[in-house]
C-alpha cells in the first residue's frame, strides 16, 4: 500500500514538473547580435603611433523564462566573439582588441562567455555569475567591439514602494580589450595591485515621478571607498522638458592602502532641456583633491561623473565646464538619423610643472537606424572626435589626436 502511495505521489509530481517549466521555454528570448567596428586614431606628436583596428564581432545571448515556483529560477547565458579583419597597426595596442606583449601584435581573435544564475521571489532578485552592471559604483563598458562584464553576485529589490535597493559583491573583471576574468584592481601606471572584490550598496527613491534620489556606496578592499549622492528634478512646460541633475561622489583610501592615499571629490550640476527634435545639455564639474578620480582597472567609464565623456576629465582639481546638443531628422523626412554635437573643456589641472593645464574635447556624431523595410534596425553609426592637451613639458602638445569610429550593427531576434 505504502508503495502504491508512493507510486502515485511520484506521477503526480512529474505530471506537474511540464507546468512548473513551461515558461522557462515558453517565455526564453535569444538574440545574435552583429557588431562591425572600425576604429583610428591619430595622433599629431610625430613620435606617438597612431593607433586603431577593423574588427567584426558576433554577441549571441540566451535568456530563458522564470519557472512556476514559489522561488522562480531563470538563466542567462551569452558567448562573445571578435574577428581582427585587417593586419593596420596590429603592432600597437588600441584599447580595444587584446595585445600579446610577447608577439608584440593584437590578437587575430578572442572570445568571451559567461552564465548567470537567477533567483526571484516577488519583487526581489538575486543574480550569480556574469553580471552587467550600470551603476555609479561600477559600470560596464560598451564603447568598444566587446563589451566588458563582471562575475560575482548582485541582489536588487522593490518590495518598498518607491525604494530600491540594490546590494552586490563583484570579485573579478573581463575587461572590453581581454578574454579572461581578473581580479579588480585600479587603474594606474606601475605594477597590478588585485583587491579580493567591490562591495556595494544603492539606495534609489522616488518622492515624486519627477524628483528622485539616491545614494550608493562601494569598497574595492584594500583600495579605495566611495560614497555617491545625486537629485534629479523634472518639469513638463507643454512642447518644452526640463531636467535638473545635481550628484556628488566622495573617494578615499581603504583598508590596506595599496595604492597608498586617495584625496578625490567630484561635485556636477546639469541642465537639459528638450522640445519635440531638439535636446540641449549643458552643465559644469568640479574636481576637488590631490588624486585623480579612481576608477577600475580594465577602462570600465563613469559615465555618472557628469563630464565623462572619450576624454575622462577625472583629473585633480580639474573644472569642467560640457554642452551637448543632439537633433532627431524625423520631421525632415528623414526618420531614423539623428545628430550630436558635443563640447568639453577643462581647466585648473593641479599637476607639477605645467606652463599651461586644460584639455578640451570636440564630438560630432552621427547615428541612422533603417525604419522600415528588409533591412530595418540595421544601425550605421559614425562618431568624430579631436581632443586637444594643453600640459606637459614646456607646453608640449601631449597626446592630442583625432579620432574616427564608424560602428555598424544589426540584431537577430528569435
Amino acid at each position: 500500500m505504502k508503495i502504491k502511495q508512493i507510486n502515485i505521489g511520484i506521477m503526480l509530481i512529474m505530471a506537474g514538473l511540464p507546468n512548473v517549466y513551461a515558461n522557462f521555454v515558453a517565455d526564453s528570448k535569444s538574440a545574435i547580435n552583429l557588431r562591425n567596428f572600425y576604429f583610428d586614431r591619430q595622433f599629431s606628436m610625430p613620435q606617438a603611433k597612431d593607433t586603431g583596428s577593423w574588427s567584426q564581432g558576433v554577441m549571441a545571448r540566451y535568456e530563458s523564462g522564470y519557472t512556476d515556483t514559489p522561488l522562480q529560477v531563470s538563466v542567462d547565458a551569452s558567448l562573445k566573439y571578435a574577428l581582427r579583419l585587417t593586419d593596420h597597426n596590429q603592432q600597437r595596442a588600441d584599447t580595444n582588441l587584446p595585445f600579446d606583449t610577447e608577439q608584440n601584435q593584437q590578437y587575430r581573435d578572442y572570445a568571451k562567455y559567461g552564465l548567470t544564475l537567477k533567483l526571484k521571489y516577488n519583487n526581489t532578485e538575486l543574480k550569480v555569475g556574469e553580471l552587467n552592471p550600470r551603476t555609479p559604483v561600477v559600470y560596464i563598458d560598451e564603447s568598444r567591439q566587446l563589451p566588458t562584464s563582471y562575475a560575482g553576485i548582485m541582489l536588487e529589490s522593490s518590495e518598498i514602494t518607491n525604494l530600491k535597493v540594490t546590494a552586490g559583491r563583484i570579485t573579478h573583471i573581463n575587461s572590453r580589450n581581454d578574454n579572461d576574468y581578473e581580479k579588480l584592481s585600479l587603474h594606474s601606471t606601475g605594477p597590478r595591485l588585485e583587491s579580493d572584490g567591490l562591495n556595494l550598496l544603492g539606495l534609489d527613491y522616488t518622492f515624486t515621478p519627477n524628483f528622485k534620489t539616491s545614494y550608493w556606496f562601494g569598497q574595492l578592499e584594500d583600495i579605495y571607498q566611495q560614497n555617491y549622492f545625486s537629485a534629479s528634478y523634472s518639469h513638463d512646460f507643454n512642447d518644452l522638458k526640463l531636467k535638473l541633475d545635481s550628484n556628488y561622489f566622495h573617494n578615499k583610501e581603504e583598508g590596506k592602502k595599496l595604492y597608498g592615499k586617495i584625496d578625490s571629490q567630484a561635485v556636477g550640476l546639469m541642465a537639459t532641456l528638450s522640445t519635440k527634435n531638439h535636446m540641449l545639455s549643458t552643465g559644469v564639474q568640479k574636481n576637488i583633491g590631490d588624486s585623480i578620480f579612481p576608477t577600475l582597472a580594465g577602462y570600465p567609464p563613469q559615465p555618472y561623473l557628469q563630464a565623462w565623456s572619450n576624454l575622462p576629465f577625472n583629473n585633480p582639481e580639474e573644472f569642467i565646464w560640457h554642452m551637448t546638443y543632439s537633433y532627431d531628422f524625423k520631421d525632415l523626412g528623414l526618420n531614423g538619423l539623428k545628430s550630436r554635437l558635443s563640447y568639453h573643456h577643462g581647466s585648473g589641472i593641479q599637476r607639477k610643472d605645467l606652463l599651461d593645464n586644460k584639455e578640451t574635447e570636440k564630438i560630432v556624431g552621427l547615428l541612422y537606424v533603417i525604419p522600415e523595410g528588409k533591412l530595418k534596425g540595421l544601425g550605421l553609426e559614425w562618431r568624430y572626435t579631436e581632443a586637444d592637451f594643453k600640459y606637459g613639458a614646456l607646453n608640449n602638445p601631449g597626446n592630442d589626436f583625432k579620432e574616427n569610429r564608424f560602428i555598424t550593427t544589426y540584431t537577430f531576434n528569435f
